[in-house]
Order: structure tokens, then sequence, then C-alpha cells
């Protein structure tokens, strides 16, 4: 063998190896594809989101963003609560969700307002959890907002309309970090 040869088999043994998961390790099993998370998908939801959370705001600490899933509903969220000690009694979802309503696809942006639950408050364990995730200390699954909740955006999801559907969304987070904190 040349040592040209010797060097692509060298190259494929090792993009093999790097390919192969850990020893022990489970196989991964691919997330499987519902409408409404592709839905999601083609509004950039989760990207979107995720820009939020890597600004400073002089109201509020804000995290996420996670993607959530129920039965018949798909969304991607970031929570967030005015600063001080006394804001962990309030938590609000920012969030868009895709879910099925009498027969069609609706895409929703809103607000839904948490309350505290837990028995107790420690703020260092609760300033570390929060970053995670809410479902802990406000025993909330992050579904789609309801009647009491601020709706901000509502429309049935039409994939032929999806740059109006991220158009409409960009304006919202637009308008939302313009006002950040006072929602």
């Amino acid at each position: 063998m040349s040592s040209g040869e010797n060097q692509q088999r060298y190259d494929e043994i090792m993009r093999k190896i790097s390919g192969r998961r850990p020893f022990g390790e489970k196989a991964r099993a691919e997330p499987r594809v519902t409408p409404h998370g592709r839905a999601l998908d083609m509004v950039n939801a989760y990207d979107s989101f995720a820009r939020l959370t890597q600004d400073r705001y002089a109201k509020i600490l804000c995290h996420g963003p996670k993607a959530l899933h129920g039965k018949a509903w798909a969304g991607v969220v970031v929570w967030y609560r005015q600063k001080g000690y006394h804001g962990y009694q309030k938590l609000s979802l920012f969030g868009v969700w895709a879910r099925h309503a009498d027969d069609e696809l609706l895409l929703s942006v809103g607000i839904r307002k948490l309350s505290y639950r837990a028995p107790i408050f420690d703020a260092g364990v609760y300033r570390v959890a929060i970053e995670n995730g809410f479902r802990l200390y406000y025993e909330d699954d992050g579904q789609p907002p309801g009647t009491e909740d601020k709706l901000l955006y509502q429309s049935s999801f039409d994939a032929k309309k999806r740059l109006a559907h991220r158009q409409a969304l960009a304006d919202i987070l637009r308008e939302w970090r313009r006002n950040a904190g006072t929602a």
C-alpha cells in the first residue's frame, strides 16, 4: 500500500470510530416528528426564542428555551420572572404552541402566568434549578394558553403561509423584547 492509501484507510477507520456510540450506551432513538413539531420547525420557533435568553433585561430574569409536547400539542417556551427576592412568586411562560382544535392545526403565541407551588423557598437551590426548568416549582407542563391567559397571536397554520407566520412571530418577539418585564 502506498502512503496515500494508508492515510485514506486510517481516515476511514477514525471516521467509523468517531461515529460509534460509547460502550454500554443505548442507541439513541430518533425523535418522532409530529405535525405540531413540524409546524414549529417551519416557523423557526426554537431559535427565535433562544435569542431572547441571550439578552440581559433591566427588570426580569429570562431562562430557556425549552421544547415541550403533550398529547395533541407541542410548544417552545421561555420563562421569566421579575428580579428581586420575591420575584419567584409569579413566573411567566412566553411561548409559541401548535395544537389541534376543531380539525385544524392552530399556531398560538401567548403568555401564561404561573404561581409558585413548592411548600418552601430556598433561594440558592431555586436559582440553580430554575435555569433548567420550571416544572418542579410551578407544577405545570407548559400547555398552550387558555382563556385566562394572554393570547398575542393565533392563526390556522398553513405551510404555504409559513413566512407570514414567521414574520408575525418575529414582530411579537421584537415587541416583547422592547417591553421586557412589563407583560
